[in-house]
This record gives C-alpha cells, structure tokens and sequence, in this order.
C-alpha cells in the first residue's frame, strides 16, 4: 500500500497530476477508479439529479484511511456538457468537484462506492461522513 497510515487517521491528501500521476502513486486506487467508474457515474447523476447521461470524472486528490481494509478519499473534477457552474459557489477554479468514499478489503475481495458529496469547490476538504450512493 503506497499511502498508509495508523489504523484509524487519516492520511494527508495527495496529488494526482502530471507531476503525481496514479498510475504511479497508488496503482491500485486507479484500479479500484477504473472498476467502479459506472457506479460513480450512476451515483452522481442520481446524487445531482443532472439530466446529462455521460458526466466524465478526473481525480485530483485523494487520501487514505486504513481501517478493516481502506476506505480512500478522492477528489473528483466533474465535467458536464453543457454546465454553467451554477452550483457551485466561490472557491477555487469555478469547476465542480464530487468527492468519493471508496471502501476496499482485498481478503475479502470486497470493493464497494460507499459515499458520495457533490457540488465541491477545488478547495473543499475531504468530508469524512459523505452520504451513502443511493
């Protein structure tokens, strides 16, 4: 595991750019990414209630909390076609951001979305208590 920490905290949040890339940082974050990129979707249209089918989601940041497995905090920038920014007040570069809870237990080969916040600004913290994807 490349990010971790004592049981329980929460590590500092980390990077993902050009100078960060996942592939290289936490490959198995981009991993779970990839295989949960559907339900994220799905969650954040029905979260936002968006009549745009196909949202597209960069990561930016993440962060990690080792508990019975790992849950990993990650910052995502949203692009929708068609959106005006509208919802998303002051803060940052004018873009909306989600953050996501992903919990994963490899020995029990569970991986799970298990909470979503939308409408973020670049500058908002990780939320620790998101509310579960309905």
């Amino acid at each position: 595991m490349s990010a971790t920490n004592a049981s329980g905290g929460i590590g500092k949040p980390k990077p993902i750019d050009k100078k960060h890339p996942l592939w290289k940082s936490n490959p198995e974050l981009k991993r779970l990414l990839h295989l949960l990129s559907s339900q994220i979707r799905s969650a954040y249209i029905r979260a936002s209630s968006i009549t745009d089918s196909s949202p597209t989601f960069e990561p930016v940041s993440y962060a990690c909390q080792i508990v019975a497995g790992t849950n990993y905090y990650v910052k995502l920038r949203v692009t929708q076609h068609g959106w005006s920014g509208k919802h998303c007040d002051g803060g940052g570069d004018g873009k909306e951001y989600c953050h996501i809870r992903i919990f994963y237990q490899p020995w029990t080969n569970t991986t799970a979305l298990t909470g979503i916040s939308i409408r973020k600004t670049k500058n908002d913290p990780f939320e620790y208590d998101m509310p579960v994807p309905i």
